[in-house]
């Protein structure tokens, strides 16, 4: 079937005129470029609610699942892998990266703070160090900058402004000085020692990332009005609605309703019930009104649905505790890997990031001391250990079978799998294999 001219040109026009919304950014971009004006985050909470974030986590359930989620990507435990695997200088790197990183104050907390880039879109962390003399990688005694602590920096203490050097365009990182009261350009130095963590860094976030906060948000707006609806509810349901039927109400010359004495009878009703105690004419009849239960249970549902989707969105599932035996057991535990492959991926982007600025830092400002120990392109990478809660029972049994067919196994790991450590020197220890030899029979330990 062939198009008429008519409908050819109709069909050409809607074309035109459809969505210009394309347009619309290009343009704006194009026109903040040329005019070196900033580019602000382009929240739309955070246009409508400057402290929109700081709100959300008062919230009980958005705090535990994103709390809960920040510990799961920060990790306990964490260690400096080779970055060229059977390099002869591997071990050397390794071991100078980690005993550099060892003497940050209060890492895992740094760690912690870092990992709330899922939520706010990007977090920044300024390094500080000083200079120490170490005998690190052949055992010769140099002078080594150490970094000692990570400062948290909120993301709105920076700020990205394109700029125009010779005729290129550029974009400068500025932060906030507060003895200045003013934005300044950041320093070579400051732009090595900062770390930069953004989440989901695309290009219409505009270097600010992407937060889960942005989707999070319209479940907490509707969680707040429900519970507001709710605690409204509890005094109706609570305490009833008390209606009164009063004996000469009408006006005799009007007939109609007489406000006055509405308005008096409902101020005394008030008081009365506040006393809890009524006073009224035999004449009158006063009763007191239950509240349906429909309306109760609707809005218990709508919160349980609101909790469970906050969790299902940050958590990639919505059971955070144990469940119990059976069908919920296994969803539980289905549920679990899910949220480990999202954890995952956050935390091999804080190991990128850590890998770069951190490790990419320790060796920019020891750069004469890497070259002399032949390290300068054996920078190794930052890894955060990969931890799940295991049963330790079940656990000593697969250390006895690989044990039995001859595998050698780690002491200190066998012992945290137990969830025992290894006694210090000093310590009052049982005996080997006199375990059994200590137990009494009323079940304590008789200690050597």
């Amino acid at each position: 079937m062939v198009a008429t001219h008519t409908e050819a040109t109709a069909m050409t026009q809607e074309l035109r005129s459809r969505n210009q919304a394309s347009q619309l950014y290009v343009r704006a971009l194009s026109a903040a470029w040329r005019n070196n004006i900033e580019l602000h985050d382009p929240s739309l909470w955070l246009l409508k609610e400057p402290e929109m974030e700081e709100k959300m986590l008062r919230d009980a359930d958005i705090a535990h699942a994103v709390g809960f989620r920040r510990h799961l990507i920060a990790g306990r435990q964490w260690n400096v892998v080779p970055q060229v695997e059977g390099s002869k200088r591997a071990a050397m790197a390794v071991g100078v990266a980690t005993h550099l990183l060892e003497q940050v104050e209060h890492f895992t907390q740094a760690r912690l703070n870092l990992a709330r880039a899922f939520f706010s879109g990007a977090r920044f962390a300024r390094i500080h160090g000083k200079v120490k003399t170490l005998t690190l990688g052949d055992g010769k005694a140099r002078k080594w900058w150490v970094p000692t602590r990570l400062e948290d920096l909120d993301k709105r203490m920076f700020r990205i402004t394109p700029s125009n050097q010779d005729g290129q365009k550029m974009v400068q990182w500025k932060q906030w000085d507060m003895m200045r009261d003013d934005w300044r350009p950041l320093t070579i130095e400051e732009t090595a020692l900062t770390i930069r963590h953004v989440y989901q860094d695309d290009q219409a976030s505009l270097g600010h990332g992407r937060g889960l906060r942005e989707a999070l948000a319209w479940w907490w707006w509707a969680k707040e009005h429900v519970f507001r609806e709710s605690l409204q509810a509890v005094e109706r349901f609570a305490q009833g609605i008390l209606t009164a039927k009063v004996d000469g109400i009408r006006d005799a010359e009007t007939g109609m309703p007489n406000s006055e004495l509405i308005n008096s009878w409902r101020d005394v009703l008030e008081d009365l019930r506040s006393r809890h105690v009524l006073v009224h004419d035999s004449a009158d009849s006063i009763e007191t009104v239950s509240g349906s239960s429909e309306g109760w249970q609707m809005l218990s549902t709508m919160r349980g649905e609101l909790r469970s989707t906050i969790f299902t969105l940050v958590l990639g599932a919505n059971l955070t505790t144990a469940a119990s035996d059976g069908g919920s057991y296994a969803l539980a535990e289905i549920q679990e890997n899910s949220t480990e492959a999202l954890i995952q991926y956050d935390r091999e982007t804080l190991e990128e990031t850590l890998t770069k600025s951190l490790l990419g830092a320790i060796w920019w400002k020891n750069h004469a001391n890497i070259v002399e120990l032949g390290l300068l392109n054996e920078k190794p990478r930052f890894s955060i250990t990969q931890e799940k809660r295991q049963d330790p029972q079940e656990r000593m049994q697969v250390a006895q079978a690989l044990n039995s067919m001859g595998v050698e196994l780690s002491l200190e790991d066998v012992l945290e799998q137990s969830g025992f450590k290894k006694p210090q020197p000093g310590e009052t220890v049982i005996p080997a294999g006199g375990l059994q030899q200590s137990i009494m029979p009323q079940g304590g330990l008789s200690l050597p």
